[in-house]
């Protein structure tokens, strides 16, 4: 059996939704208070962060790159470098009692 290893030391404030990336060897992830997405790739142990308007509840990868990220106010289409480029939807929700979070999509 494989002995476990800290693959990455980060403490966040909230970390949520990890997501492997197949085609970029590469796991993501939100810290929703920090309002942002991360992305490690352990190969190359290059950590990077897009910072966000609003809390990142949760995210998925699109697959012509970018994302589709649920916020506090509403659910955008993003590009791969976390500029919003159009608003699916509202959040149906009380934004000020309640905000997406730790959700998925179907492939």
């Amino acid at each position: 059996m494989t002995t476990p290893h800290v693959l990455f030391d980060y403490v966040g404030h909230l970390p949520e939704c990890p997501t492997w990336s197949e085609d970029e060897s590469a796991l993501y992830w939100t810290d929703i208070l920090e309002q942002e997405i991360h992305r490690y790739h352990p190969a190359s142990g290059m950590h990077s962060v897009l910072a966000f308007p609003e809390e990142v509840g949760c995210f998925a990868l699109r697959e012509q790159g970018g994302f589709i990220v649920a916020m506090r106010h509403a659910i955008w289409l993003a590009d791969k470098n976390g500029l919003l480029q159009r608003k699916v939807c509202d959040n149906p929700s009380n934004t000020k009692l309640a905000r997406f979070n730790d959700g998925g999509t179907d492939g």
